[in-house]
């Protein structure tokens, strides 16, 4: 998952107007009874939001590296559910970046979910959206303000989104570990946390006006590849019933790592790190974890335990094995950076030793004869093979099996980036439809940027959010007053524009889509 996991931390430099968390002077409304106790939320504009809601105890002590353990109650007390929570420890982004929670702080005690709805009671049943937010498995919060959920719960959804453990927390195999579990399983643990989360979300969803039985998993990079995991995981069975996914699935070179490697790696960092026993681990400071694991992409992710991930997801799916529920899946059209250290001589000796003998044919679909033109040469490419075209296989293994609806984008619309605000005080470059671009469009959350939006933009925004919102609520996205929008089957080379034009197009690059295919598929 080299490369890709590494987008969002590298695009999280990006610059925006920090969107200010709720506080306590905000007038209190809704007093509603979860596990663990009553908590009030806090309302505005007819949306109230709960903040911080506990769906699991805090993973701190001994329970660091462990299982998701119950909620721990607070008695009779009402609990202010007024403050977005702590971003889980975690080498942090720039203050002001786009990625850049709105909450400055950071704690190993981070379990918690959000929740927006306009529900006037519990019943209501409306559909259920969980949000899972990107950051490469590294980095990332449920209190970016671009996840704000008001905007779609005043669309008729309940919205929830997601703090999950992170890196080396979040995603540590050792030997130890693996010892001392019950299932001889070690590593998942940020996976586990979102399967808790929607466990929580199935027994207390009602409560806010949600639907258990309609849930939609909604997530982009990491989690839109936590998205395609859990429909393979056989612990998440059930607890949801739709999935949209934004760049990011464990396929092709993605694939995730067993248990064994992800041991040994484990092992290493703890020599690292001076670690001579799980004991010593688990009495260093969590920042300091965090700190030595650093945004290394590829160190601590998903990986194959044999328990709450059996078999890589391209392998299950390829044995029709995943769990069936409607998709939408998409990507945008220039998710990779441009690489400035890149050249001709290191464009072609990366093309050689990905992909061997199809690095020909792939040079000669995106040739180059200086290092400029290596640099866009690589960066195309990269784009389709790291980010489009795991998509596409996502799209195309799930079409085979028939069973469930499954809608396919590409955003094409390039956001009105100001000049010198993008990548902090540096010029802005090109970035085209980058990586993450089309959260703020699919969240109908423009405004939480101080952009030149124009009129294209708000429209656009408008169709996607009701596109998403559709899709929760039927598994269908069209709806009055929208472009069509024709379901993906096995062997179509159309998919749908997001962007300027709204609507069916071909396949840009289904030429490298052909080659990549005998180059993965001969792949043992």
């Amino acid at each position: 998952m080299v490369r890709l996991l590494a987008l969002l931390a590298a695009f999280a430099i990006a610059a925006c107007a920090p969107l200010a968390a709720p506080t306590a002077s905000a007038p209190q409304v809704g007093i509603v009874a979860i596990e663990g106790g009553k908590v009030r939320g806090v309302e505005t504009a007819g949306v109230t939001m709960f903040g911080s809601l506990p769906y699991a105890a805090a993973p701190v002590g001994t329970l660091r590296w462990k299982l998701p353990a119950p909620v721990i109650p607070w008695g009779d007390v009402i609990r202010p559910a007024d403050r977005l929570p702590p971003e889980c420890p975690q080498v942090p982004v720039a203050p002001n970046a786009l990625f850049a929670p709105a909450v400055n702080e950071r704690s190993e005690d981070c379990l918690y979910l959000n929740i927006w709805t306009a529900a006037q009671g519990t019943e209501e049943r409306r559909p259920v959206m969980v949000w899972l937010h990107g950051g490469g498995f590294m980095q990332g919060s449920s209190a970016v303000p671009m996840y704000d959920g008001a905007a779609l719960a005043r669309r008729g959804v309940v919205f929830v989104s997601v703090n999950y453990r992170l890196g080396v927390l979040g995603f540590l195999a050792h030997p130890e570990l693996t010892a001392e579990s019950p299932h001889k399983a070690s590593g998942n643990y940020g996976l586990l946390d979102q399967i808790a989360a929607l466990e929580w979300v199935r027994r207390n969803v009602a409560q806010f006006g949600g639907d258990p039985d309609n849930v939609t998993v909604i997530g982009q990079s990491a989690g839109s590849m936590s998205l395609n995991l859990l429909t393979v995981s056989p612990l998440a069975r059930g607890l949801f019933h739709r999935g949209i996914g934004e760049t990011g699935a464990t396929m092709a070179l993605l694939s995730s790592r067993p248990l064994a490697q992800a041991e040994a790696n484990g092992a290493a960092f703890a020599q690292s790190v001076g670690a001579k026993s799980l004991a010593d681990l688990r009495a260093m400071d969590a920042d300091t974890l965090a700190k030595a694991a650093g945004v290394i992409p590829g160190t601590f992710e998903p990986i194959v335990d044999g328990w709450s991930l059996t078999a890589p997801a391209e392998q299950v799916y390829r044995a029709r094995g995943q769990y069936q529920v409607p998709l939408l899946l998409g990507s945008n059209s220039d998710e990779n950076p441009l690489d400035a250290g890149v050249t001709l001589e290191s464009y072609r000796g990366m093309l050689a030793q990905m992909f061997g003998e199809e690095a020909g044919e792939l040079f000669a679909l995106y040739p180059a004869t200086t290092d400029q033109e290596a640099r866009e040469a690589s960066r195309r490419l990269m784009t389709i093979a790291m980010a489009q075209y795991p998509m596409h296989v996502w799209a195309t293994l799930q079409a085979k099996a028939g069973s469930t609806p499954l809608y396919l984008y590409r955003f094409t619309r390039r956001p009105p980036v100001p000049a010198g605000r993008y990548l902090e005080q540096q010029a802005t470059p090109d970035l085209g439809a980058w990586h993450g671009a089309e959260i703020a469009y699919a969240l109908d959350n423009l405004s939480v940027r101080d952009w030149p939006w124009t009129a294209t933009d708000r429209q656009l925004s408008s169709t996607m959010a009701a596109y998403w919102v559709n899709f929760a609520r039927t598994g269908n996205p069209n709806g009055p007053g929208l472009p069509e929008w024709p379901a993906f089957a096995n062997g179509d080379d159309s998919i749908m524009q997001l962007g300027e034009t709204v609507g069916p197009m071909p396949e840009p690059n289904g030429a490298v889509f052909r080659v990549l295919d005998r180059h993965y598929r001969a792949a043992p």
